[in-house]
């Protein structure tokens, strides 16, 4: 008896070091996934709230582009009337002067919202966010450490002129001209230089290879009517000189001989041209010659938005787009400061002192102007505003909002385009209609 209790001493404490053990895997793995499911929540909390932000982003950036369109309506004469066509007996009905960039002075944020209705202040760091809108994408940093409202985030939006970009949309239809001679230059000047020719000169997974020259027409043949069925086009242009000097008549383009859907009768994946407009940037991935290394080096200089007989404008702030506008409009193409990083550096400036900053907007003849007194000469078209290869335009219906919303670790990103009708803010009788129209949307993504 003695022997046998002797031999289950111990027993019991065994037991409740197991049993502890058990209780504690048990208590360890319940904690972890409470703590797993509570994170899960609250990111799904944060999704749903930073997706919110992003979305006000993009409907404020449509409020101030409505504002900036009945700015433009009282400060601009109605389309095809200037203010020098109106006899001196007649009223005017618009004044003849600059009018704001609002889109691009005003930082659109969550900041500016708190700063018109109040609300709980953003956090210091989100200061420079706001600062930063009008020259480049949101900082997602500052935005999550941000409060809006009665949380932590926040949101930003940039606005783009698209028709400050190069339109790679070549659907004018055969002899038409208009703008596809300015369109054509201006795709050249954005690709010529030397440095991009490794993009032109290695081969496809189909052993294809794709000059400049082959892209405009690939470009053309993709969006064309093809009036003669699926004949490829030929490019009418000549390229004298330097590798940037094109010559091209107001329609370069002519039906050709080859097939158009040559190039995509390869691989596995074959396809045919499609023959109409563009419907998305990313489209162009299906044109021959457009590569994911292509669209990183020019996807952001390039559109496909604006309509057709669209005109550029000139945006002040963006470097790229003076020096494109400078090269579509200079002639000859060899003078030499159009290759001078100092006549590019005090040409931008001359424009920036002529908009205070870029705060104005800079029409087509005010550019051709500065152009000239610094010493360019410019090509006949470029000073005659009533031709119909004019390049540029003295207002924008397109623009792009990039939005980002941030809350806690989770941010949104929202890609739209807005368009906005020309003179939609004039009503027969000259006046600005009531309520608010923020345009129609033609893309919007969603990351």
């Amino acid at each position: 008896m003695t022997s046998r209790s002797r031999s289950e001493r111990g027993a019991a404490l065994l037991v409740v070091m197991v049993a502890v053990a058990i209780l504690t895997a048990l208590a360890v793995q319940l904690a972890y996934e409470t703590r797993v499911e509570l994170q899960i929540a609250g990111n799904a909390r944060d999704q749903l709230r930073a997706e919110h932000l992003a979305k006000s982003g993009v409907a404020l950036s449509r409020l101030v582009l409505d504002l900036q369109q009945q700015i433009d309506g009282a400060t601009q004469p109605p389309k095809g009337q200037s203010s020098s066509a109106r006899g001196a007996s007649q009223a005017p009905t618009a004044l003849s002067i600059p009018s704001i960039r609002i889109w691009s002075a005003v930082p659109i944020s969550s900041g500016l919202v708190q700063a018109l209705f109040g609300g709980a202040a953003p956090a210091a760091s989100a200061a420079p966010a706001a600062a930063e809108q009008s020259e480049g994408a949101a900082s997602a940093e500052p935005l999550a450490a941000a409060r809006f409202g009665d949380f932590d985030g926040a949101f930003a939006a940039t606005i783009e002129d698209e028709a400050s970009k190069v339109n790679a949309q070549l659907d004018q239809p055969f002899g038409a001209g208009g703008s596809l001679g300015p369109q054509v230059v201006g795709l050249w000047q954005l690709m010529c230089d030397p440095r991009w020719d490794l993009l032109f000169d290695r081969e496809d997974a189909n052993g294809q290879r794709v000059s400049r020259q082959d892209l405009l027409i690939h470009l053309r043949d993709w969006t064309d009517e093809d009036p003669g069925g699926e004949r490829s086009s030929s490019l009418v242009a000549s390229f004298p000189g330097p590798a940037c000097i094109i010559l091209a008549p107001p329609n370069p383009f002519e039906a050709g001989f080859g097939d158009e859907n040559a190039p995509y009768d390869r691989g596995d994946d074959r396809y045919k041209a499609k023959s109409a407009r563009f419907d998305s940037l990313e489209e162009l991935h299906l044109v021959a010659g457009v590569t994911d290394a292509f669209m990183a080096a020019f996807g952001d200089r390039l559109t496909i938005y604006i309509p057709r007989e669209a005109k550029r404008t000139v945006d002040p702030r963006n470097a790229a787009n003076i020096n494109d506008n400078l090269m579509t409009i200079a002639d000859p193409l060899d003078q030499p400061q159009l290759y001078n990083e100092e006549f590019k550096a005090l040409l931008q400036r001359a424009v920036l002192d002529q908009t205070m900053g870029g705060l104005l907007n800079i029409s087509g003849p005010e550019f051709v102007r500065i152009v000239t007194a610094l010493g360019v000469t410019v090509s006949a078209v470029a000073e005659n505003p009533k031709s119909p290869q004019y390049p540029f335009g003295d207002r924008s219906s397109v623009y792009r909002i990039r939005a980002t919303g941030a809350a806690g670790d989770v941010e949104a990103h929202i890609d739209a385009v807005v368009s906005l009708e020309p003179d939609r803010t004039q009503t027969p009788s000259g006046a600005a209609p009531g309520g608010q129209n923020p345009g129609r949307l033609i893309r919007w993504r969603e990351e």
